[in-house]
């Protein structure tokens, strides 16, 4: 994947898609340790744990495919720092497929009875801690991803919230002095006087518009954080020094 693909699939990805790769990577880690304990009980003779080896290990190898190709609606690595997560130095794709293919053959000579399989399963085994902690690596990374997310949509929304509050400010000056100009003509300006006093009334609602949206998607991105993040309130207070400049209440 090029680096021009990268960076057009990173603006396309959304806060909610980056929360489902978060929740498929923390699967990852538990599926492994999972597979781990069951190849273990199965090389003490439990017939079950092969099959229940053989469940997650389907699992785990397919969600690696999804979180580094994508599917229909996951776009697969969309970033400069997953791809060099699992494709540079940390070689995270490789080493996952490596325990794969490793766990696949241990359970084939545990169920064969192999001689050596008691060496499979303990070179297994040797895989799994330095596994688990890659696997919370990538987790980290696709939170990093959700953060650097939020906090791009914060700035456009607070740089929109900024210029909407500057028209409305200009069209409440625009209004001000239009009612003083209808006030000095009279009873010839009756007219344009309730002109103003509606579109006074529209620019109070688009106020109150601008902030309910820009506060209700605040708070959804601190929900989606959780106790983790800072809250996002100050986008929408970025807003209101402004709307303070009005003309008129």
């Amino acid at each position: 994947m090029t680096n021009e693909q990268i960076t057009t699939q990173r603006t396309e990805v959304s806060g909610q898609t980056i929360g489902e790769l978060i929740n498929l990577s923390g699967r990852q880690r538990m599926l492994s340790q999972r597979i781990v304990l069951h190849v273990l009980l199965a090389s003490h003779g439990d017939k079950n744990a092969l099959a229940i080896t053989r469940e997650c290990l389907a699992t785990f190898a397919a969600t690696h495919r999804v979180l580094v190709n994508g599917n229909d609606h996951l776009p697969g690595v969309f970033s400069d720092a997953l791809q060099q997560l699992y494709y540079g130095t940390r070689k995270a794709d490789e080493r996952v497929q490596r325990f794969i293919a490793l766990t696949d053959e241990t359970v084939a000579r545990v169920e064969a009875g192999d001689d050596a399989a008691r060496e499979h399963v303990d070179a297994l085994v040797a895989q799994a801690t330095p596994l688990l902690e890659l696997l919370q690596e990538i987790t980290l990374a696709y939170q990093n991803e959700m953060r650097g997310i939020e906090a791009a949509t914060q700035r456009r929304q607070a740089a929109i919230a900024e210029q909407l509050s500057s028209i409305s400010m200009q069209a409440n000056i625009v209004a001000l002095n239009a009612r003083i100009s209808a006030a000095r003509a009279g009873s010839y300006g009756r007219e344009f006087a309730v002109i103003t006093t509606v579109l006074a009334d529209i620019i109070k609602e688009m106020d109150t518009l601008i902030y309910s949206v820009v506060d209700r998607d605040a708070d959804d991105a601190s929900s989606r954080r959780g106790a983790s993040g800072k809250p996002a309130h100050h986008v929408a207070q970025s807003a209101r020094p402004r709307a303070n400049e009005r003309a008129f209440p």
